[in-house]
């Protein structure tokens, strides 16, 4: 099994049988030698992927999948399948299990390199040729793929080709501000589901969000649905102790002491952390091996230094300008800089996607099982079954990615995940180079400024910063820009504690604080207007008070007040709640433990009204207009049940 020396480990076809259900027709070379109906007993449920839930509702689909390696416990194998049903009348060479209108067939590729995109251009024009042709018997088309394949993606194509069929600019056309908001819950490594139909869009939103993270698609999916299950039934290989890769990430003994010594990070060991590198770059610059990376560093903390005092001697880290636009034009130069800054010196690719953090970006309904074993710690799951919806207990955030919606039921996650004045000036600003007109159609997405690369480049800057800001000791000004309780749980996760147990000089010569810091202005509250409008529940439930406003004027004089008062009401509370902290929201909920808030709500409307009876939800009689019409109940007191989104 997978002994091939190619990229390529098999070409299946995968078809619905109207008795048996999705099972698989062909596979050169077999899967299972003198059985070539059969899979292997760790992909028992690999049918289910290639050929996914609802796809009898399109013409053709394309599913990007990841299975365990059969032989080695920390590798890969990712699969890339594309669907197509066609009519019966179609088909040349009926055979007796053809008892349906249509034909489902899948003809996957199982591959030993994440090159998705590429290898679906290249497939699809072949799923078209094999169903063209109108008789399945005739496999020497396949047989031919798998050859060509091997032949033509060699390392060069991996290279240049990782990001094909990942777009970024669709991603942030899509999300906008909220791309920020996924980036960062990516690294709180909590337990994720994305649902959408059909399954392309769905497997690809959740890759290029990966792809956001430097050398993650290249490097950092190795072990992505690798897991060593407690229990024998669930439908994944079974290695023995010794199975070992000779190139594989670090042992779980390894890992368990690196965790045993960063249960707490403390401000001495971000300090000695600092300490370390700098040692290590005086070593190297002793040895001639890093002077560049040494004299670069000496300078930005020497200028860092003298930025960080003001004239009264006071720390100051962050320089203040005077508006985002200003703040935009500084950072260019830096940016420039660290956008050509070696990633491998800063300790990239993070481990995420390991010791039981699984990303897998379609997963089929028997797979259930696999995401509740106790040994898998979190993953960001792709799910089209609407079961995977229901079941909340299964996930921690879950993403709808045809409303753009992020639904959270956890309070504190919702406070990490607060996106502060700096979140926003810093999405704002690709979202709008990504949005501007364009009038080259032909360079549409491929320009550098608002292109993929460029959207890539940004977020390698802004974690970049994250990351050297972290380093930085509690209260510092610098970390409240990212959000305090993100650092401090980011600070809490595995993949954080294995880039702190490393040596990665190449983190010093990046200043630390936020890339978009400074004052606050006019901008800034437009800015915050704007996403909270687009967001937030309050948001909405403002929109519905002007239109309901709109309506009134158009009946009586009566109901024009009273949607008035309403409108006033809603806005007043809306607005004396925009920019307050999120820490005050817990103690006021608490009077409703069984509530569900979305992901931004507890960031804007933290302060429970005096004239709101929380005994039961009820408004007093002072929360009523002077003409008897009722005001809306403001958007922090809900109903007990009620689930709110992004």
């Amino acid at each position: 099994m997978e002994a091939q020396d190619g990229p390529i480990l098999y070409v299946i076809v995968v078809g619905f049988h109207h008795k048996k259900g999705c099972q698989v027709e062909f596979s050169f070379p077999p899967l299972v030698p003198e059985s070539p109906n059969e899979c292997p007993p760790g992909w028992k449920y690999l049918p289910t992927l290639a050929l996914p839930d609802g796809s009898h509702n399109y013409d053709e689909d394309t599913v990007f999948f990841h299975l365990p390696s059969l032989n080695n416990p920390k590798q890969t194998i990712y699969g890339i399948s594309c669907f197509r049903q066609i009519p019966i009348e179609k088909i040349k060479n009926r055979t007796s299990d053809m008892t349906r209108g249509t034909i489902q067939k899948s003809v996957c590729v199982l591959s030993k390199i994440p090159l998705y995109g590429q290898i679906q251009v290249k497939m699809s024009l072949i799923t078209h040729a094999y169903f063209d042709e109108g008789d399945f018997s005739k496999v020497s088309l396949l047989e031919d793929t798998y050859h060509h394949l091997n032949s033509v993606l060699t390392q060069n194509d991996f290279q240049q080709q990782i990001f094909v069929g990942l777009s970024a600019r669709e991603f942030v056309l899509h999300w906008r501000h909220k791309a920020i908001l996924l980036f960062k819950l990516l690294l709180l490594e909590r337990r994720l589901i994305f649902y959408k139909s059909p399954v392309h869009p769905l497997c690809s939103t959740i890759l290029t969000l990966a792809s956001l993270f430097p050398e993650m698609i290249e490097k950092g999916m190795d072990q992505s649905a690798c897991i060593r299950l407690s229990r024998p039934m669930s439908p994944m290989p079974e290695y023995s102790d010794d199975d070992q890769s000779p190139h594989s990430s670090p042992s779980k003994t390894q890992i368990e002491n690196i965790d045993s010594t960063n249960q707490n990070v403390s401000n001495e060991e971000l300090n000695n952390k600092e300490v370390n590198i700098l040692e290590h770059c005086e070593d190297e610059d002793d040895k001639n091996s890093s002077l560049g990376i040494t004299e670069v560093g000496i300078e930005i903390t020497e200028a860092s230094q003298q930025n960080e005092t003001n004239s009264n001697g006071k720390n100051n880290s962050l320089q203040r300008d005077i508006s985002s636009d200003t703040i935009a034009d500084s950072m260019h130069n830096n940016m420039a800089y660290l956008a050509h800054l070696s990633t491998s010196s800063c300790g990239f690719p993070l481990s995420i996607f390991t010791k039981g953090y699984m990303c897998l970006p379609y997963l089929s309904l028997p797979y259930l099982d696999l995401v509740t074993d106790v040994n898998v710690r979190g993953y960001v799951v792709g799910a089209t079954n609407i079961l995977f919806k229901q079941k909340s207990q299964l996930y921690d955030v879950l993403v709808d990615v045809d409303a753009a919606r992020i639904e959270c039921q956890d309070l504190e996650l919702r406070k990490q995940l607060h996106l502060t004045t700096e979140d926003l000036r810093f999405a704002d600003y690709i979202v709008k180079h990504v949005s501007e007109e364009r009038h080259d159609v032909f360079l549409d997405g491929v320009g550098w400024e608002g292109g993929d690369e460029w959207i890539r480049t940004q977020f390698r800057i802004y974690l970049l910063c994250l990351m050297r800001t972290s380093l930085s000791q509690d209260g510092s000004r610098e970390i409240e820009h990212f959000n305090t309780n993100f650092v401090t749980s980011w600070r809490d996760t595995h993949n954080y504690k294995i880039w702190l147990s490393g040596i990665n000089p190449g983190i010093l010569d990046v200043n630390p604080g936020h890339p978009f810091a400074g004052q606050l202005s006019v901008a800034d509250m437009k800015l915050r207007l704007a996403h909270t409008m687009q967001s937030s529940d309050s948001g909405r439930k403002l929109n519905q008070a002007m239109v309901s406003t709109g309506r009134a004027v158009a009946t009586t004089s009566k109901a024009v007040g009273g949607a008035f008062s309403q409108a006033k009401g809603v806005f007043s509370n809306w607005w004396s709640n925009l920019l307050v902290s999120p820490e005050p929201v817990q103690k006021a909920l608490e009077a409703f433990p069984d509530n569900d808030m979305q992901v931004e709500n507890s960031t804007e409307n933290e302060n429970i009204p005096k004239n709101v009876n929380l005994s039961n939800g009820n408004i007093e009689k002072n929360n009523f207009s002077d003409d008897g019409s009722e005001c809306t109940l403001p958007n922090n007191i809900h109903q007990p049940g009620e689930v709110h989104t992004v």
